[in-house]
């Protein structure tokens, strides 16, 4: 990695809701949780994470329109991902336009009360430099061989389980569809990932890892001025950050050490649970003969 100037301090700034300034883009399964927490005991009073956006509700339907609009190949059958470039670029051989890239104002739209954005906004890491490019950027590292075995274990095992596409989940999914329920969440993060690290499905992700994470230091590090870049190592505690950001060191406070997996699990079991409410509901209200035929038609569907 090219060596950079120690980045300058930040001056103390009032904090409040509105305008975003921190921008803490490590990977996924970079500790993002404990970085989070960090912020929060800084003074940075909201913070985005993917764990608080879906375990209180906030507005996600964005997720899915800024990965189509940031990763158009994929919604394309005839367009290799592996083409979807780290600006969201569009790609000219489409045969319908995808969404146009957000702008400065979509992203306002969604992450504008917040001072400081972690976790999930990685994946659209290109796109948030250029649409805040005074924002401090925070590139957390984490040794590749630990970081490559936990995005497998945490995040791909469960978002591309082995019984997708299983008769079963074929017939949940059904059900899904007549509760209303299209998936916009999952659907929005497993193309915002396939998109970010060029693959076509899990198996190309898997592939993808190291070197995708290679490249996302290297792009960050590059797009990023010096003085507004801080290299942060899980373990560095509170100096290189409190010293970046022109925070006090806080005192007799631990630097936080959240559980990721644990709390990236709980996330994954509530999206689940709702996912079985609205199954529940459909059996309700249609009746479980509907999902014998469902069930029927599925099954001759996998014989053809």
């Amino acid at each position: 990695m090219t060596k950079r100037a120690h980045p300058a301090p930040a001056p103390e700034t009032p904090l409040s809701g509105g305008r975003l300034k921190i921008l803490s883009l490590g990977l996924p399964r970079t500790g993002s949780s404990s970085m989070a927490e960090a912020l929060r005991i800084l003074g940075y009073k909201r913070v985005h994470h993917g764990t608080e956006m879906i375990l209180e509700g906030w507005d996600v339907t964005w997720v899915q329109r800024a990965a189509r609009a940031h990763f158009p190949a994929l919604s394309s059958p005839s367009s290799s991902s592996s083409s979807s470039s780290w600006w969201g670029k569009r790609e000219e051989k489409q045969t319908s336009p995808p969404p146009q890239p957000f702008t400065r104002a979509d992203w306002d739209e969604v992450l504008g009360s917040f001072d400081a954005v972690t976790d999930f906004g990685c994946l659209f890491a290109g796109p948030l430099i250029a649409a805040y490019p005074d924002a401090r950027v925070v590139l957390v590292h984490r040794d590749v061989d630990d970081w490559e075995r936990s995005v497998n274990e945490v995040i791909i095992d469960r978002f591309w389980p082995r019984s997708r596409g299983s008769t079963v989940d074929l017939l949940l999914r059904a059900l899904l569809r007549l509760a209303g329920e299209k998936e916009p969440l999952l659907n929005g993060i497993r193309q915002s990932f396939l998109g970010r690290f060029a693959a076509a499905g899990p198996d190309q992700l898997r592939a993808n890892l190291r070197a995708v994470y290679a490249q996302h230091v290297a792009q960050v590090t590059e797009a990023v001025p010096p003085e507004q870049l801080l290299h942060y190592r899980l373990g560095d505690g509170w100096e290189p950050l409190c010293k970046f950001l022109g925070k006090k060191v806080p005192e007799g406070v631990p630097f936080p050490r959240r559980n990721d997996a644990k709390t990236f699990g709980i996330m994954y079991d509530q999206i689940q649970k709702e996912k079985m409410r609205r199954v529940a509901w459909v059996l309700v209200r249609y009746g479980f003969s509907l999902v014998m035929v469902v069930g029927i038609l599925l099954q001759l569907a996998a014989l053809w």
